[in-house]
């Protein structure tokens, strides 16, 4: 980069980030800034345009929608396992480069809907990976006292594009048609794809400590203070999830809300994000992971119980109000503490973990709540996420707490050889990394 530029986007990071500039961190940022930016313009739009464009049924849709998230779950966490072999950038490049030329096919299927549908499913399961690569990315570059604010200046990045990406659809069709539409997705995969190959750095030989594919799942797989946090990410990202996809179609359908009424309320939120993610996470640093976690998931779910009281609009704005600063909270700890869980070679392993409960979280979430809507009523809903926040609170206790007790055990069954490095007196062949230290709940 030369120095003009660079000091700009320092600048420019400082600005919006409100941190310490980090030239790898502020890289990756910008890179998920545009990623979220191509991401967010060209699903909320997809449905819309596989309808109108293929003169696909809504059916049809449907299955495309299901098909995807079905999918990539699964794609996240294998490509958190490739990143931790081959390296973070060649799977973000990989994963981006492939969506880019995928979504560009969509301009040759004519009105084919069951080739268009194919695509875009491919596309989004290609996708998948390159979230897991540059989750990795944060911990690979950033020490873990610092994790929480890094995640955090992702997410503020990542909120801002989702920001940018529905009226930059709305101007690619108002300029041209579904054509310049899809042309306008494919070159924003292409700049997420080259800002990624000349910003992020190259990747090295990695020395694969864990082993054997067989091994390193087998690691991963047996830990159980991580499958404690990917349940308790599950389950609250379910309750995230309600809030993103459940409660637009109830807020028309049952409170009266004009769809337009709805999404300027819904504007709130990221805008609250985007002024408010950095300084919250500053503010709350100091904070033990099990604090937050349970104060930030307790302020998503909770609230929903005063849509039983009353469905006033000073009321809905209230829940969205409280929403926001919750998910502001819960979101980037959760994503610090399964970063520091994991060892070091496995980052791009526990972070696919992480990125697969997300992505699973997104398929159940609207396909329990709007079946619970159906069978027993709107109130139902409310109740349910709300239980589920509780038990997403109990389960990310138990991982930390388990995470304390494992580390305090490793310690006193350590000894260090002549050249520093660690082993287990019990268990001399297990790797030394499977119990890293500091424990989640120890670091800020």
């Amino acid at each position: 980069m030369t120095k003009r530029p660079a000091a700009l986007l320092r600048g420019c990071g400082k600005l919006l980030l409100g941190m310490e500039w980090d030239p790898v961190l502020g890289r990756a940022a910008v890179v998920h800034l545009i990623s979220g930016a191509s991401f967010s313009t060209f699903w909320s739009y997809a449905g819309v345009w596989a309808i109108e464009a293929l003169g696909a049924t809504t059916g049809q849709v449907g299955v495309m929608f299901l098909l995807s998230a079905v999918l990539s779950p699964p794609a996240a966490w294998l490509g958190g396992f490739v990143s931790d072999v081959v390296g973070r950038r060649s799977v973000l490049v990989m994963s981006t480069g492939i969506q880019s030329l995928l979504i560009l096919g969509l301009c040759l299927v004519g009105h084919s809907a069951a080739w268009g549908i194919a695509l875009v499913v491919v596309a989004g399961v290609v996708w998948a990976p390159g979230r897991s690569a540059v989750n990795a990315i944060v911990a690979d570059v950033t020490p873990p006292e610092r994790h929480d604010q890094a995640y955090a200046a992702l997410r503020t990045a990542n909120n801002l594009g989702v920001v940018v990406g529905p009226p930059l659809a709305a101007l690619l069709l108002f300029l041209g048609d579904w054509t310049a539409f899809v042309l306008g997705i494919a070159l924003l995969g292409a700049l997420t794809c080259g800002l990624a190959v000349r910003l992020l750095p190259r990747d090295r030989v990695r020395g694969h400590r864990g082993g054997t594919a067989a091994q390193t799942a087998r690691v991963v797989l047996t830990d159980r203070s991580l499958l404690l946090l990917l349940l308790a990410t599950l389950l609250g990202f379910m309750v995230y999830m309600s809030f993103e996809t459940v409660l637009p179609v109830i807020a028309v359908t049952s409170f009266g809300f004009a769809p337009e009424t709805w999404g300027l309320l819904y504007a709130v939120n990221p805008v609250v994000v985007l002024l408010f993610q950095m300084p919250l996470t500053r503010w709350t640093r100091s904070w033990p992971a099990s604090v937050t976690l349970s104060l930030g998931v307790l302020l998503m779910g909770p609230p929903f119980l005063l849509f039983l009281v009353s469905h006033h609009m000073a009321v809905v704005v209230l829940v969205v109000l409280v929403f926001a600063f919750g998910e502001m909270l819960w979101v980037p700890t959760m994503q610090a503490t399964v970063a520091r869980l994991a060892p070091p070679h496995l980052h791009g392993a526990y972070l696919g973990g992480y990125t697969s409960s997300q992505l699973l979280a997104w398929m159940i979430a609207p396909l329990t709540g709007l079946r619970l809507e159906e069978a027993l009523g709107e109130r139902a809903i409310w109740v349910f996420f709300t239980a589920l926040s509780a038990v997403s609170v109990v389960a990310g206790l138990a991982a930390v707490r388990r995470r304390r007790r494992t580390a305090t055990g490793d310690r006193k069954g350590h000894r260090i050889d002549d050249r520093g490095s660690h082993r287990l007196a019990d268990r001399a062949d297990a790797p030394a990394s499977v119990h890293p230290d500091p424990s989640p709940e120890k670091a800020p």
